[in-house]
């Protein structure tokens, strides 16, 4: 099942960060997602445990994926592609028309995620994550808008 998050999901959430990331963000910025407006996080839960879930906000038409995370152990089960067309979904409903994205460059499994989902590459970031790791750039259109850069 995926649903907004709630306040009360934040230790859930940032326990996912905290397996899935290197640098995951502290309580205040999983707590704005929740509280802020034009913030949002969606949560899927699998039998009463946080399998995962996604981050993002929004200005006008325009959104950015902050973070997206699934558990090691909730991998392989299409939780990362049904949190994402979940999120379109919510936004669309919201005039969202872009959403863009960063992903580490050597992070296949995303990179394909996303490739799948309809995001195309339109830049890079050298070192973006630190020395040697860079960031791929990634924008989807929803219907009827365009994803010029």
């Amino acid at each position: 099942m995926i649903r907004r998050a709630s306040i009360s999901d934040v230790p859930d959430i940032m326990a996912l960060e905290k397996e899935c990331l290197p640098h995951p963000w502290d309580k205040t910025a999983i707590d704005d997602l929740m509280t802020l407006d034009r913030h949002m996080a969606l949560i899927a839960v699998d039998d009463g445990k946080a399998a995962g879930y996604i981050g993002f906000s929004w200005v006008l038409d325009e959104c950015e994926i902050g973070n997206i995370c699934v558990s090691r152990s909730f991998r392989r089960r299409g939780i990362a592609s049904s949190l994402l067309a979940r999120t379109e979904s919510e936004l669309a409903a919201l005039g969202v028309r872009k959403i863009f994205l960063e992903v580490e460059s050597d992070n296949a499994p995303a990179i394909a995620l996303y490739e799948r989902s309809g995001y195309v590459r339109y830049s890079g970031r050298k070192d973006y994550y630190g020395q040697g790791r860079d960031a791929e750039l990634y924008c989807k259109k929803l219907p009827d808008s365009n994803c010029e850069i």
